[in-house]
């Protein structure tokens, strides 16, 4: 008696998203398939990047640099931020997004080459299988015509990039996102000598080409989530040099990082941290040794989400490349020029879908 033997394939899935502003995708692996990956974000402790003694910085670089070549995410703890100046600036953001919807599109950041100012429900569209993302935003950033940064101004800065809310209404909101912005701008001048010892090289290695960087903050208001299908920004990689996120408090968490085996792994909010990544320009000059991680935001808890990205590049006119250490002999290598950069992956992320002669999408 012989017996028939049936065999059932699974169809192969896929997590898709956006990667160096090109659409990309990676298969989800179970079982067997698995791959040895990351499951949590590691915690660093961050108080030795104010130690005076090098080693301690060092053997700080040591952790960051393994985080970033096995994640390229991880905790910055005990980071030294006034937690009173963040638990303000949050305050501020709240107070913003509860302005009437009018005084808000005031700064729509379609009326700006570089996209700053008001973001409106829906107006955003990462991943083309939603009906946009569920999220409004205000973004700012390196601007020399305000004199908070105290810039040079020269013919390529001399025009107005930042738009402010004039209403006396939202008088509070540009000095709170200043205050936050001095802040988060000092730390990550510190975070980029970290990154230039965790890659071996002098500690100053990176000033030459972040003497007047591009920076931003993206403050975000993520309402919650009904629908199954809805995301509150579709994945993707960050175009910058690295990201420090600061996250509202909520009970579940909603931003997520791929892991190399396509499954969605949740980044819980924990006071005193910043959530620090890898974007595409480190990426680019490791020659893929560090990871610029694909990750999303899912607010399904039922709360009101708050976060405030702040984004650090290198100078707008700077260059970059693949360090000599991670040259292959005989490879040809290009540069990219910053700028030129930011601005075709901010056409890919930041454009809206919003149809000509429509109006804005509703917000239900």
């Amino acid at each position: 008696m012989s017996a028939t033997i049936t065999t059932t394939t699974e169809p192969e899935q896929y997590v898709h998203y956006h990667d160096g502003g090109v659409p990309g995708k990676r298969r989800i692996l179970t079982g067997k398939a698995a791959k040895d990956t990351f499951n949590e974000l590691p915690k660093i402790d961050f108080r030795r990047i104010y130690s005076h003694d090098i080693n301690d910085r060092k053997e700080l670089a040591r952790e960051v640099g393994a985080a970033c070549r096995d994640i390229g995410f991880f905790y910055a703890v005990n980071h030294g931020v006034d937690e009173d100046l963040l638990n303000d600036t949050f305050e501020a953001v709240r107070k913003y997004f509860d302005l009437p919807t009018d005084i808000k599109m005031e700064c729509h950041n379609q009326k700006t080459e570089k996209f700053r100012g008001y973001e409106a429900f829906l107006e955003g569209k990462l991943d083309p299988n939603t009906r946009g993302d569920l999220k409004e935003g205000f973004l700012m950033g390196e601007d020399a015509t305000d004199p908070e940064q105290n810039r040079p101004i020269t013919p390529a800065t001399a025009e107005p990039r930042n738009q402010w809310p004039s209403h006396p209404s939202a008088a509070f909101f540009r000095p709170a996102i200043y205050r936050y912005y001095n802040a988060m701008y000092d730390f990550s001048k510190r975070m980029l000598h970290i990154f230039a010892l965790a890659l071996d090289l002098p500690e100053d290695y990176f000033d030459v080409i972040t003497t007047h960087p591009m920076t931003n903050i993206r403050a975000v208001h993520y309402p919650p989530q009904e629908i199954e299908s809805d995301v509150g920004i579709g994945a993707h990689t960050d175009f910058c040099w690295f990201t420090l996120v600061c996250q509202s408090q909520t009970k579940l968490p909603a931003l997520e990082v791929l892991n190399g085996n396509g499954i969605w792994v949740p980044v819980e909010p924990a006071r005193n941290t910043f959530v620090v990544n890898v974007a595409d320009f480190l990426k680019m000059v490791t020659g893929g040794t560090w990871q610029s991680t694909v990750h999303r935001v899912r607010n399904m808890g039922g709360e009101e989400r708050y976060s405030m990205p702040f984004f650090f590049s290198p100078n707008e006119d700077g260059k970059v490349g693949v360090l000599e250490q991670f040259r292959e002999p005989g490879k040809t290598y290009e540069e990219v020029v910053v700028g030129e950069y930011f601005q075709r992956r901010l056409d890919v992320d930041r454009t809206t879908h919003l149809e000509e002669g429509e109006g804005r999408r509703p917000y239900i």
